[in-house]
């Protein structure tokens, strides 16, 4: 039996979603050093990385760029343009382009980007960093099957993938997943604030509030119920969930939810190219 290929990673960029990346592929077994490289301006990055991971790292992109068969652009929304017309005529067409910069899509990255035809767009979140991602996924037409399940498998290291069929729900995704974090830590700090108002130490309430947050994603993820259905397991009629929760009704925080998710999905939006 013919031996399965094995792939070429080249990163574009060795930030921290990349290095997340790279430590979940790595972590998973899914490829091994000698297929990861990454192109990295950064004397003291591309040193880090080599470093603590053992692979491969260039300054230039181009050098990057001509080895690989999977190119994952991990640059700033406002770097993509000149990384692009920098590695475009280098770029062939059997190369699968995963984009994880917010905002720029697969047609404007099409144009820009020479021979390249299998293009993909990710979502992920803070939580790659912790292998926690939620990453959303949108697949150009027409890019084949085993590309599909090459980029799952990629986000899959990090955390849970999720596929839209239409590209500009990235936005909403990046309203909600991608900003997501960030309404759970603001969660987490009035939780332990209000705690710390009524008595708690600020380190017995911060325990108590991480612990209440880690163990509900705990309950809603081996009970297999809706969240409706979860809630109303700790909500007794007539006993201080009920009254808790009446007091968050009140201050419509399931209305500012929805907001925050539109205001993010809006500007995610207007910054799109």
């Amino acid at each position: 039996m013919k031996k399965k290929k094995k792939l070429r990673l080249s990163f574009i960029g060795g930030g921290k979603m990349a290095e997340a990346l790279v430590r979940g592929l790595l972590d998973s077994g899914a490829y091994t050093r000698s297929q990861i490289e990454v192109g990295e301006p950064d004397g003291g990055r591309r040193d880090a990385l080599k470093e603590a991971y053992g692979i491969r790292v260039a300054k230039t992109n181009v050098s990057v760029v001509s080895r690989a068969d999977v190119c994952i652009l991990a640059v700033k929304p406002q770097e993509i343009a000149s990384v692009l017309d920098e590695i475009g005529p280098h770029l062939s067409a059997h190369v699968l382009v995963i984009s994880i910069a917010a905002g720029i899509s697969t047609h404007w990255i099409r144009e820009r980007s020479g021979k390249a035809r299998k293009i993909v767009r990710a979502m992920p979140n803070a939580a790659a960093l912790v292998g926690e991602s939620a990453t959303g996924l949108y697949f150009r037409p027409r890019i084949g099957e085993e590309a599909k399940k090459v980029a799952m498998g990629i986000f899959g290291s990090v955390g849970e993938t999720v596929v839209v069929d239409k590209e500009e729900h990235l936005n909403i995704v990046t309203g909600l997943s991608g900003s997501g974090p960030a309404y759970v830590f603001l969660f987490l700090e009035a939780l332990t604030d209000a705690g710390v108002y009524l008595g708690l130490s600020r380190d017995v309430a911060a325990r108590l509030a991480l612990q209440t947050v880690r163990g509900s994603v705990g309950m809603a993820t081996e009970l297999d119920k809706s969240f409706a259905a979860l809630r109303e397991i700790i909500a007794s009629p007539g006993g201080t969930t009920v009254a808790g929760l009446k007091a968050l009704e009140e201050g419509a925080v399931r209305a500012a939810l929805t907001k925050a998710v539109e205001m993010a999905t809006r500007r995610s939006e207007e910054l799109s190219l």
